[in-house]
């Protein structure tokens, strides 16, 4: 796998923070990881079916072709945090920033008495 390089100013282009901008992206890369997973659970149930209820006992220990050949096409696949970051350079999605509220502070009584 290798390191592909990110320019940090053309994610600071379309929003003045850099960490908000690199906070969206990381979860925009769990989601398509999400998505992929289940993608990839659902291709492979059939699979470990067969694993969990063997016909016979050579099937106990067998391991299928189509499996190792789904795993692979997946291990090849680009990244999720890669597609995160290709498709924000690229304006397929943006984020928006919710109000933050501000904590109350509530003052602090001085209720100490000088015993002098």
């Amino acid at each position: 796998m290798s390191v592909n390089p990110v320019d940090l100013n053309k994610l600071r282009s379309a929003h003045a923070n850099l960490y908000e901008t690199v906070v969206a992206i990381s979860k925009r890369a769990k989601k398509i990881h999400e998505e992929e997973r289940a993608e990839l659970e659902e291709k492979l149930l059939p699979y470990k079916e067969m694993i969990r209820n063997p016909g016979s006992e050579s099937e106990s220990d067998k391991v299928f072709p189509e499996q190792i050949a789904i795993s692979l096409e997946f291990e090849s696949r680009e990244k999720a945090s890669q597609k995160a970051v290709a498709g924000y350079l690229q304006h397929r999605y943006d984020y928006t920033l919710g109000k933050i509220a501000e904590p109350k502070v509530t003052p602090i009584e001085d209720d100490e008495t000088d015993g002098d």
